[in-house]
């Protein structure tokens, strides 16, 4: 994860040029992600306890994800971004304000696009041992998120507590990890009418929402009591469908 002061930038406008003093190849631009939870559209925090589409209550205790090959679609379609596979971030909800920021070089964008998990032919290749302490994919900043048993990054972590219907009792575990090659998603998020521009030496923030509510409804229900637990083995098409969820979860507000 980047860390560190950087001098970045970015600027929305609707047209279509490039600030007349920019030079794409000084110094660059860079956005910074404010990451989010939500649920149903409201904030909400880790141990707070909320309802889903099917009338369980839900706890949700940990929530935990790693952001890979941020992009930006310029406006002749090639998508821009860092080449460095292991450029990762890992969102941690447990952490106050959990951000993303990442260096852009000068122009006029108007998509951006991330990974959810590490990029496939990756994980299960590198091990947290080849990793500096502070890197998100070390052994310190890779804690409870690498399968020693199936070598490998989890790409998310969702557990917490849920309840029978009609029941406030917090009486069953919920445990969903995906990982592997085949938990890999890309989500891709429109800026609208309004092109981003990235200028030197500047910054723009943007808000990322994540509705954990969606993560079990957004393109297919899940039903927590009847599937509480997955851990992405052979044949887990829960975790599929979950990483679908996921993916379809994510919300940019300028």
């Amino acid at each position: 994860m980047l860390t560190g002061l950087v001098w970045f930038a970015a600027l929305s406008a609707t047209s279509c040029s490039n600030p007349f003093w920019s030079n794409p190849n000084d110094i660059p631009g860079t956005i910074r992600l404010d990451v989010e939870a939500t649920w149903n559209g409201a904030p909400i925090e880790l141990g707070e306890v909320a309802m889903d589409h099917l009338g369980h209550n839900i706890q949700l205790q940990n929530l935990q994800m790693y952001i890979s090959r941020v992009e930006l679609r310029d406006l002749s379609g090639e998508w821009i971004g860092n080449e460095r596979a292991d450029e990762v971030h890992l969102v941690d909800f447990n952490v106050p304000s959990p951000r993303i920021v990442e260096p852009f070089r000068v122009g006029t964008y108007d998509a951006i696009r991330f990974s959810m998990g590490l990029p496939p032919g990756y994980n299960g290749v590198v091990t947290p041992s080849e990793y500096p302490n502070d890197h998100p994919l070390s052994v310190a900043g890779s804690a409870g998120m690498f399968w020693t048993w199936l070598t490998g990054y989890i790409a998310v972590k969702y557990e917490g507590r849920v309840s029978q219907i009609g029941s406030e009792i917090l009486s069953e575990p919920l445990s969903y990890h995906c990982g592997t090659d085949s938990s890999h998603r890309v989500v891709t998020l429109e800026f609208g009418e309004e092109y981003l521009w990235v200028w030197q030496q500047n910054l723009r923030t943007f808000r990322l929402q994540f509705d954990a509510a969606k993560a079990l409804n957004a393109t297919e229900s899940i039903d927590v009591i009847e599937y509480p637990v997955t851990h992405n083995g052979p044949n887990d098409t829960l975790a599929s469908r979950l990483m679908d969820n996921l993916a379809a979860s994510w919300t940019l507000i300028p």
